[in-house]
């Protein structure tokens, strides 16, 4: 199966200024391959002399000087669930080399699994500036290391004559609410993101929406968990959500792709240096293929 993004899911790839996407998963469909298709989208640079991308979002041999050091786009990302192997393996399916978007300055992955729960070797392999790993799991810590991380990419000098364009993804900051609950609240949590999206283009935020996290809420952890999710539901302005089809397992559909707005859409405000594409509600089915290719197509197609 053809890993080129979906045309369906395309529309919704870029991000309009100060927005915040969310992500959300529930056990059996998980946003991993969505979340992929954004890195990609963000991370794509023309592969001809010419300027003129070849269709695959991929990096290529021949580069233009946006490909190279100093891009007008770069992407933070820090992943609370999985570490940097896991995203490299993905990424490349789609023909990104995430190895080159960190030699070339426009991207710094954070770690924020193994390092809070796996002591540091003795004799650590020397990493580049842009493969980060936290190391303490205090709130004040991660929000200097990530104001750290987007001040240090956004001081490189563009090529282009506007400015920077830093694009922030927090994989999964559920899990590390779950992780740290005795210490750390929601509000917390959601202060230090609106803190960090003052100083970028756009977020793009991961979550898990399971049933029993959001409507049971009997623990302090599950309000705690609802309360997270909730209150970034309201600060987005979209919503893409993943769920397992209600009739069961099929063996040509993966699950059910829904899109709505959320809490801080504006009727009629289109993107200023995008398409400028209003966001429509829609619900689509998808496939997601060994090969990591994915489907996404309209009920009864």
């Amino acid at each position: 199966m053809s890993t080129r993004t979906p045309h369906l899911l395309e529309p919704y790839l870029p991000l309009s200024p100060s927005s915040l996407t969310l992500l959300t998963s529930v056990l059996g469909a998980t946003t991993n391959w969505l979340l992929l298709r954004f890195l990609a989208h963000h991370l794509a640079r023309p592969t001809g002399s010419d300027g003129d991308s070849d269709g695959d979002g991929g990096y290529g041999e021949a580069v233009d000087d946006r490909a190279r050091k100093g891009g007008d786009k770069a992407v933070v990302f820090v992943s609370f669930m999985r570490d940097y192997a896991f995203w490299k393996e993905g990424a490349a399916r789609l023909g990104v080399d995430l190895d080159l978007a960190i030699n070339q300055e426009t991207l710094i992955f954070i770690d924020g699994l193994t390092g809070l729960f796996v002591p540091a070797p003795r004799k650590a392999t020397p990493q580049p500036s842009g493969r980060r790993t936290l190391r303490s799991g205090k709130l004040a810590d991660i929000r200097t290391e990530l104001d750290r991380a987007v001040d240090d990419i956004g001081s490189v000098q563009s090529n282009s004559a506007v400015n920077r364009k830093i694009v922030l993804i927090i994989d999964q900051p559920d899990s590390y609410l779950a992780m740290t609950s005795s210490q750390n609240t929601p509000g917390q949590i959601t202060d230090m993101i609106i803190s960090l999206r003052e100083k970028v283009h756009a977020a793009i935020l991961t979550m898990a929406v399971d049933e029993p996290l959001i409507e049971s809420q009997s623990t302090t952890l599950e309000r705690c968990h609802a309360s997270l999710a909730l209150s970034t539901a309201h600060e987005a302005r979209l919503v893409l959500s993943l769920r397992r089809l209600d009739t069961g397992v099929a063996t040509d559909v993966s699950g059910v792709l829904r899109i709505t707005r959320g809490g801080a859409y504006e009727e009629g405000i289109e993107k200023e240096d995008e398409e400028g594409e209003e966001v429509e509600a829609h619900e689509y089915l998808y496939f997601v293929a060994q090969d990591g290719g994915v489907k996404i197509f309209e009920r009864g197609q």
